[in-house]
Parts: C-alpha cells; sequence; structure tokens
C-alpha cells in the first residue's frame, strides 16, 4: 500500500511538471525572442515566531528564455503586449545544513505598467521547485517550512527599465518568492524570501520588432459558457507541522458552474462543487467518532457555493476561485485535533476555501470554439492554509 501510494505521488509529481512544460511551449509567441540572465539576493522572511532557524544572505541566479507577444490579433493586446516565457531559477538559500539549495522551473507573464521609455513591469511566475534538503525526522528536525522535495513555487517581482538598446535590456528589481508543497507532506510552513534583482536581457537587435501601440481597438463581446470539472488531489492529515509521516490520501471533486467570457479574455463564473475526503472517512472509521460513524461518506463530504475568474491568454488560463462552504461538517473535528484555532480565525477556515493555478487548454480560447477541454493543476486552501495539491480534467461548452 505505501509502495502504491509513492508512485501515485511520483506521478502526481510529473503530469504537474509536464503540464508546467507544455504551458510554457504554448506561451511562446512567433515574433521576438530573447534570453535573460538574473542575479538575485536577498533573505529569507521568517514566517513563524518560535525557533525559525537563523540564515545568512540567500544569493540566487535565473535563466529567462522568452517572447516579447505584439501580435495584435492574439491575446496580447488585451494585456498591453506582455512578455512570456520559461524561468530556470537556482538559489543557495544561506543556511546549507537545514535549507540546502532551491531549484525551479516555471512559466512567467511580464506586463508593462506604462509606456513610457523606461517603463516599470510586472512578473508573475507559478511553477515547481526542488529543494535538495528538506525536513527529515532524524538529521533535519528544524526545517518545518519544507517537508518534501517537491514544491509548488510563486515569483512575484516589480521591475524598472534602466537601459534599452542595441539588443541589451536592463532592469532593476524587487519581489517576492514563495514555496510550499500545498500540504500534500507535512511539516509545511512555506518558505518566503524578498530578493533584490539585476536583469539584463539580450536579444538580436536585426529581429527587433516595434512594440504596437497599445490603443489598438480592443473587440468588446460577451460570451456564455458552461464548465464542468474533475479533479483529484492528494494531502497528509494534520496541522501545519505534524503528525509527520501520514499516508497521503485523495480528494475527489467535481464542479459545474455556469458564466460569461468578456471580450475573448475575462471569465466570471459561479456555480457549485462537491468534494469527497479520503482522509477524513479514513479517520472516522478508525476512531468509531461516535458523531459521524453512522454515515462516513456523508461526514466527509463538502459541498460548496463559488465565484471564480480567469485569465485568458491563448492556450493558458490563470485561474482564481473563492468559495463559500455550505456543508462541511467534519471540519470541526479537524480544527478540535489538528488545528486548535479558535473565534474569527477558525470561522474563516471553516466558511471559506480558495483556488489557485493554472489551466491549460486543448483549442485557443481567443477563437472561441464551441467546445473545448483543459487539464489544470491547482493548490486549494482553506481560506489562506493550504489544504491539497489537485490535478483536473475540464470540459467547456461555449453557447454563443
Amino acid at each position: 500500500m505505501r509502495t502504491k501510494l509513492l508512485v501515485i505521488n511520483f506521478f502526481k509529481h510529473i503530469l504537474i511538471l509536464a503540464t508546467f512544460f507544455a504551458i510554457a511551449v504554448y506561451s511562446f509567441g512567433q515574433t521576438q525572442h530573447f534570453i535573460e540572465t538574473e542575479l538575485m539576493g536577498g533573505k529569507i522572511v521568517p514566517n513563524y515566531s518560535v525557533n525559525f532557524p537563523k540564515s545568512t544572505i540567500q544569493s540566487a541566479i535565473a535563466i529567462n528564455i522568452g517572447t516579447l507577444n505584439t501580435d495584435t490579433s492574439s491575446w496580447a493586446k488585451y494585456y498591453n503586449f506582455p512578455e512570456t516565457g520559461l524561468a530556470f531559477f537556482g538559489s543557495n538559500l544561506g543556511n546549507n545544513k537545514i535549507y540546502g539549495n532551491q531549484f525551479s522551473i516555471s512559466p512567467y507573464i511580464q506586463f508593462k505598467l506604462n509606456n513610457k521609455p523606461k517603463p516599470f513591469y510586472i512578473k508573475l511566475a507559478i511553477g515547481a521547485s526542488y529543494f535538495t534538503t528538506h525536513f527529515d525526522s532524524i538529521s533535519n528536525t528544524d526545517n518545518v517550512a519544507i517537508g518534501s522535495g517537491f514544491t509548488w513555487d510563486f515569483q512575484a517581482f516589480l521591475y524598472k527599465s534602466i537601459y534599452h538598446n542595441n539588443g541589451v535590456h536592463l532592469r532593476l528589481g524587487g519581489g517576492y518568492s514563495h514555496a510550499s508543497n500545498g500540504h500534500t507532506q507535512l511539516p509545511n510552513f512555506g518558505l518566503n524570501s524578498g530578493l533584490i534583482s539585476i536583469a539584463a536581457q539580450f536579444y538580436n537587435p536585426k529581429n527587433e520588432v516595434k512594440e504596437p501601440s497599445s490603443n489598438v481597438s480592443k473587440r468588446k463581446s460577451k460570451n456564455l459558457f458552461l464548465n464542468f470539472r474533475q479533479g483529484i488531489g492528494f494531502h497528509e492529515l494534520g496541522a501545519t507541522a505534524e503528525p509527520v509521516g501520514g499516508t497521503k490520501r485523495e480528494i475527489y471533486t467535481s464542479a459545474l458552474s455556469l458564466g460569461i467570457i468578456f471580450n475573448q479574455h475575462l471569465k466570471i463564473r459561479s456555480g457549485f462543487a462537491y468534494r469527497y475526503y479520503e482522509q477524513y472517512n479514513n479517520y472516522i472509521k478508525e476512531t468509531e467518532n461516535t458523531d459521524f460513524i453512522d454515515n462516513p461518506t456523508l461526514s466527509s463530504s463538502n459541498v460548496y457555493f463559488f465565484i471564480g475568474s480567469e485569465f485568458l491568454m491563448g492556450h493558458i488560463g490563470l485561474d482564481v476561485m473563492g468559495g463559500l462552504n455550505l456543508y462541511k461538517p467534519f471540519y470541526k473535528e479537524f480544527n478540535t485535533v489538528y488545528e486548535k484555532n479558535e473565534g474569527v480565525k477558525y470561522y474563516l477556515k471553516k466558511l471559506f476555501t480558495t483556488r489557485m493555478g493554472l489551466n491549460l487548454y486543448l483549442l485557443n480560447t481567443t477563437k472561441q470554439p464551441t467546445h473545448n477541454a483543459f487539464i489544470g493543476t491547482h493548490i486549494n486552501a482553506n481560506f489562506g492554509q493550504a489544504d491539497f495539491t489537485e490535478i483536473n480534467l475540464g470540459y467547456q461548452f461555449n453557447f454563443n
């Protein structure tokens, strides 16, 4: 049984990484390509107060391979012709014994915030990281931030252009880096870093493409759609820090929603979803909990109403959702045994569910196909605290 779960977990990570690679390939347009090197320095930011391990300066380097999207007939004009690409990131975290090194691969998008000669940019990246050192119950008990080798990786940076001429573009920036395994392996406090950066982008000046005006006319439309997805998630049962070494079990989700696509590139939807937690069912049967044992399947269920938005970029969708739990009876027991939250903090996590991730569509969403299919990978949370990592398959029907 343990071997089976390890194999499932291994293939889960392979599927996530394959999705990221596919997203990155689709994000490259047919315009100006570039390579960018980035040097970074900063510090790990403590996210818990007791016995947080000390660390020195964090140093990092990134190689970004990307494209300046300037096709006025595509999604690019709706986002002011952003840069998209794939970032290869390596970092020494300032404490080799406890944290080791971090290596990540992340698709990213970089938006221009103004159209001045030396503009500001904001860069958002979401991908996967590998840590050479993580929590070990014998040799590394101090690292409760990173409980597994593989994690999610999130980065958000703000840049200022300082030089741009003859195939070279220099930028100064600063931002935030976060790694978390989405509660798939405990402990999982997550690791946060503040970093400053100097980036040098290189491209062939002979292939330089003049950026179109941001005032290119944008077609206005509203299209009604129906969306269905089926998800399978993984996590360990417990609080952020413990118990360690628990069995990983699945969470199954079915969701149906109705919504509107505005101007071909912004999806707003609402609907209902049903979840089933194998962890809860197993706990109820093992403990023979009198409050839930009469119907463990129903007690392990979760029904919620949700509202979501998705930013469409051709074959890619950046997906964000917030939901209200209508039925989740076991959460009170879960909180009593593991989380021990009280007052407002308890009710926020009991009532609200959140979800964020990426979808990869089979057909280009800009062309508004009647039928479309997608695969996605998401992290789910109870309010702001990670609950599980999920892989999804879905279908969308456009009425217009």
